[in-house]
């Protein structure tokens, strides 16, 4: 029997890419692993969280300091974490996302989903102390015994930036949840979730988040250009966004409230916040097609979970969203706004490709779970512990 120590530190942030795929991956070793003690490292409750006999969860709380930043992490990271760790006796360690914790005798994984903070350094290390966090973490990252990673696009990317050797860089991949399926658009619970939103026109969706990179600008002024010169292919459609939308401005994040004001297409642009999973797959369910138009991406959570709910897409021609989605949703090249525009208007014209995608989108999606990830995760654990 093996003891192995976990950073679930993003179970409290459920709603982020990190703390879906952190869930899903425990939830996923629970049912095939009970065998091996885990213990869930974490500065504050659990909550809904169900985990077997074999499943234990440590509080290490942040007394030293309490703001929610950097300082705080960085100090329960790299300090309090490891100490803890190291007294609990145990075989390896894994961290779900990149961290800055380093350990004296414990052999450490790391799962890195993408190197965002090193390719786009301008936009995400605004200050000194995102500087000093990133570049810990970098170095925490090559220390680690192996580094995960959830696609080939980021291995090669990892490979490149950070100049980790290729074989110390294994993917496990990455799931979709089996909720995320198809409905039929009169579906009652579909209707229900609608109506709540008091959405009554059919609509073109976008979630996704709101930094600089998920390039949601670029959707809102090719959807205003639709809006004012195409109006009669758009036949009383909407933009959807969901999302919990900045509440003040951020050097990482968008004002697309502010933009869609400007552009003076409010009529036609909802911004429905913060979604369940439950109204997020009901969102996707009774979209017309789904827009994506990211700059840069780990992996492509979001188009994945779109197209197992079978809506047509479209995305931005990015390598880790092409990995996924192969040729099952339509492309366009993120920095040309005409494009996006080009292919709006098609979707909108074109239903035959756009049925013809959704199918192919599904049946893609179905080669997606959880277990494959989570049995290559626990292949390398036990490889990677010491005895």
């Amino acid at each position: 029997m093996l003891r192995i120590g976990v950073n679930a530190l993003f179970l409290k942030k459920a709603e982020t890419g990190i703390g879906r795929v952190t869930r899903n991956l425990l939830e996923e070793l629970a049912k095939i692993d009970s065998r091996n003690e885990y213990i869930l490292y974490t500065d504050s409750r659990l909550n809904n969280l169900k985990i077997p006999a074999n499943f234990k969860t440590k509080l290490i709380p942040s007394n030293f300091y309490r703001r929610e930043d950097l300082i705080k992490q960085t100090f329960w990271e790299r300090v309090a974490l490891p100490r803890e760790a190291e007294k609990d006796n145990l075989n390896i360690f894994f961290s779900p996302y990149n961290s800055v914790s380093r350990f004296k005798s414990l052999p450490n994984l790391v799962l890195l989903h993408d190197v965002i903070w090193k390719v786009l350094a301008q936009i995400y290390l605004y200050n000194f102390r995102r500087k000093i966090y990133a570049g810990q973490t970098f170095e925490a990252v090559r220390a680690a015994k192996k580094v995960l990673t959830v696609s080939e696009f980021s291995r090669r990317e990892i490979h490149k930036h950070l100049d980790i050797e290729l074989e110390r860089i294994k993917v496990i991949g990455a799931g979709i949840s089996p909720e995320f399926k198809s409905l039929e658009r009169n579906d009652s619970s579909v209707v229900r979730t609608l109506k709540r939103f008091e959405i009554n026109n059919p609509y073109i969706f976008y979630i996704g988040g709101f930094e600089t990179r998920k390039n949601v600008s670029t959707l809102i002024n090719a959807f205003s250009k639709i809006v004012k010169h195409y109006k009669n292919n758009l036949k009383n459609r909407i933009l959807v966004i969901g999302g919990a939308t900045p509440e003040e401005k951020h050097p990482l994040l968008e004002d697309v409230v502010g933009l869609v004001k400007k552009l003076g297409i409010e009529d036609s642009v909802r911004f429905v916040g913060k979604l369940s999973d439950e109204e997020l797959i009901h969102l996707y369910n009774g979209a017309d097609f789904f827009v994506f138009p990211s700059i840069y991406e780990g992996f492509g959570l979001t188009v994945l979970e779109a197209m197992a709910c079978g809506v047509p897409i479209i995305a931005s021609q990015i390598g880790s969203v092409k990995e996924v989605a192969l040729d099952t949703v339509h492309y366009f090249h993120p920095e040309r706004e005409d494009e996006l525009v080009q292919a709006i208007n098609r979707f909108l014209t074109d239903q035959v490709l756009r049925e013809e995608l959704r199918v192919k989108a599904i049946n893609r999606a179905r080669e997606f779970n959880w277990e494959k990830p989570a049995k290559n995760l626990l292949a390398e654990i036990e490889m990677n512990a010491k005895r």
